[in-house]
């Protein structure tokens, strides 16, 4: 079946993180994905320092097609503006400048299709007093405030997943869709821009508001304390997650299930603002208790009171819950002559243009000939810049 932005061809000049994660949102979509990479080596995620075939770039990339080009030279140069000329979307994570320098910008490639939609997703935007640093996701982090969000300040460790990358991809792709939509009304592309900082602060909008309104620091513990979240061992050493929100029914529930319901009563617990208050204290009054069981047990008592929980899992266990399976958030990717890619779907799905099955991610170059032909490049054109190196 068609998907939604079947017919869209995007451009990707991207490595590493933020804007491949964007091109993949987008072909999870239908979009034709043509991610353009150097002949030599391409995205750094294809060999990483673990030889080649890994499974970071499978993440990134599958749904796409590979051309392999040299930008730098001016062969390789034209050929791109081919490729954008008959393209809707450019995508690039580039430092700012860089693809100008090339020739390739926005401003130049506009002339020659004005229907263009250009992203750029950069470190700090592209301009200010920062602009021209080299910035990579804990760079983003820090500047954001999210790290503050993740450890403290007297004893800083970075932890957790590329948040300010993989946030920046989302913001690249919600804002190629929102200039696509434009487009069918007015006709006309424009550039759209994004970076790591900008997509952090953005997405911690409650931490910012929050302190902009003057309240105190969240610190690590903010968010759960004022969501009345809570993680506990069991007696089998498994971990689980008790979400309390603000509904009092939560709350009574948990004690009930803890067989501890004089906790109601407790001065120090009894409204939610007390529990805010003295929230370690919470947690280890029940955690005593919880050691007391496997966390099976405690999961079935806090199921009957429709308390919200869920087990801890890691990402080997995720994929063997009933619930995942179900939700067929696994698929595999078979690949002639190498292993099969399993892999996560889009979470989004469409009653009427949901996309089949994603492509395997490419081998380097896979799709130089067949896409510079689209282009006009007859067979001698394209041999001659494999010829001199220029394409793979």
């Amino acid at each position: 079946m068609a998907g939604a932005l079947d017919g869209i061809v995007v451009l990707e000049v991207a490595n590493f993180i933020a804007g491949p994660l964007a091109g993949s949102l987008l072909a999870d979509l239908g979009a034709e994905v043509i991610k353009v990479e150097n002949p030599t080596g391409g995205d750094p995620f294809r060999a990483w320092d673990l030889g080649g075939d890994q499974p970071t770039f499978w993440a990134y990339n599958r749904g796409k097609k590979s051309v392999a080009l040299n930008l730098q030279a001016p062969e390789g140069a034209e050929a791109f503006r081919k490729l954008a000329t008959a393209a809707d979307v450019v995508l690039e994570n580039l430092r700012p400048g860089a693809m100008d320098r090339l020739g390739l910008g926005y401003e130049q490639l506009r002339l020659l299709n004005p229907r263009l939609v250009y992203c750029a997703i950069t470190g700090f935007g592209p301009t200010g007093p920062y602009a021209q640093r080299p910035a990579y996701d804990g760079v983003g982090q820090a500047m954001g405030g999210m790290m503050s969000l993740l450890t403290e300040a007297d004893a800083p460790r970075p932890i957790g997943p590329a948040f300010a990358d993989n946030l920046s991809g989302m913001f690249g792709a919600y804002g190629i869709l929102g200039a696509l939509v434009a487009r069918a009304r007015t006709g006309q592309g424009q550039l759209v821009g994004t970076s790591l900082v900008g997509a952090i602060v953005a997405f911690n909008v409650n931490a910012a508001t929050t302190a902009l309104a003057g309240e105190p620091e969240e610190g690590p513990t903010g968010r759960p304390r004022a969501s009345q979240t809570y993680a506990w061992t069991a007696g089998d050493g498994l971990p689980f997650v008790v979400h309390l929100s603000s509904p009092p029914k939560f709350w009574q529930g948990l004690t009930r299930a803890a067989g501890r319901p004089e906790l109601q009563e407790d001065p120090r617990f009894r409204t939610r603002g007390d529990r805010r208050k003295h929230y370690e204290e919470l947690r280890a009054e029940l955690a005593a208790v919880f050691a007391t069981q496997p966390r099976a047990y405690w999961l079935e008592r806090l199921e009957a009171e429709e308390v919200p929980h869920s087990p801890m899992y890691n990402y080997r266990e995720v994929f063997q819950d009933p619930h995942i399976q179900h939700m067929g958030l696994e698929i595999a990717i078979p690949r002639p002559g190498r292993p099969t890619v399993r892999t996560v779907r889009s979470p989004v799905t469409y009653s009427d243009t949901q996309t089949t099955l994603p492509l395997p991610p490419p081998e380097l170059g896979e799709h130089t000939d067949a896409i510079l032909a689209r282009v006009g490049y007859d067979a001698a054109a394209i041999a001659a810049l494999h010829e001199a190196g220029i394409a793979k």
